[in-house]
């Protein structure tokens, strides 16, 4: 009888054994599971990282500038990258009742390690109008991206084929009434453990080389017959002129005189300036109005930052009695 009751108390000793082996590998399961879930969680983040790209349109035109008059300058851009996490928007306020706080309690009291995101390696193309003037990889050491700060990274913009560049500037400020479209895309490298993943980032900005101009496209007076129009003293007389804005996203105001000639005086019979508008990519008109107070032929000038018109140029207006 004692032989049997210790072999009973043999077989509960080794039952409570695996019972212990099993909840331990349980419980190992379940920190290993929540740990590939953070990791795998961490990933997720990993995608949505923000990336932002930084220079100043006044740098930049600076550095355009430098390009066309043939020094071959250096443009430091920024990038700053943090987590999708990090806003300024302030959500709802609300309280967590005690037993929540209690459950979240036992629950986070158990070890997990937060894996952070790392960002190293750059790659940047800079486009002028479109054309790839540089591409390069740089190489940075891996670095966390912390949780309440931004990793910040210097970029150099210098460019090798110096003419080309300065072509693709000069050829873009003179069809864009001074305006340059300048791209840089690129992707950073980031890593959360062994998953990798490749966040890229794009900006495109309008720097000014030269100040902005409108451009004539076309003036005359108002019912010419080709080049010459008729009229009568002391009626009413007027020209009209169209204004192109060549730019793709600055609007562009400036002054634009009128000056009327009669065809054998030095003096203007009048003069009108106005203030002239036009959004980007658009055309405006505008008349000039004149009450011609002489029979004769009548011609007239246009004056303005963007462009000019001499009189002798000018449609002509015959006035009869």
């Amino acid at each position: 009888m004692a032989e049997k009751g210790q072999d009973k108390d043999k077989i509960a000793s080794k039952e409570e054994l695996i019972g212990l082996v099993q909840l331990v590998i349980i419980f190992t399961a379940i920190l290993a599971g929540r740990q590939i879930g953070s990791v795998y969680s961490s990933y997720g983040e990993l995608n949505r990282m923000a990336v932002n790209l930084e220079f100043s349109e006044e740098g930049m035109a600076n550095y355009l500038r430098d390009a066309i008059q043939g020094r071959n300058g250096t443009l430091n851009v920024g990038l700053a990258i943090t987590i999708p996490g990090f806003t300024s928007t302030e959500g709802h306020v609300t309280q967590t009742p005690d037993y929540v706080r209690k459950w979240l309690i036992s629950v986070t009291l158990s070890p997990i390690v937060v894996t952070q995101p790392e960002v190293s390696d750059v790659y940047l193309a800079f486009q002028i109008e479109g054309h790839t003037v540089m591409n390069r990889t740089y190489t940075f050491t891996r670095q966390k991206v912390g949780y309440i700060t931004f990793v910040n990274r210097k970029i150099p913009l210098s460019i090798d084929n110096v003419a080309t560049f300065k072509k693709l500037v000069s050829d873009a400020a003179a069809a864009h009434g001074g305006e340059v479209e300048v791209t840089i895309t690129g992707r950073t490298k980031a890593n959360v453990l062994f998953f990798e993943a490749m966040l890229p980032f794009k900006t495109t900005r309008y720097p000014l080389v030269v100040p902005p101009t409108l451009t004539l496209t076309r003036s005359g007076w108002y019912n010419s017959n080709g080049t010459t129009a008729t009229g009568k003293v002391r009626e009413l007389a007027y020209i009209e002129l169209a204004l192109d804005n060549p730019t793709r996203v600055h609007s562009v105001t400036q002054n634009v005189t009128c000056k009327f000639y009669l065809e054998g005086e030095q003096t203007p019979m009048a003069t009108i300036t106005k203030v002239t508008t036009a959004a980007p990519g658009t055309r405006s008109t505008y008349d000039f109005n004149f009450v011609p107070s002489k029979p004769g032929t009548y011609t007239y000038s246009l004056d303005s930052p963007g462009f000019s018109l001499p009189h002798g140029a000018s449609t002509t207006l015959v006035v009869s009695p």
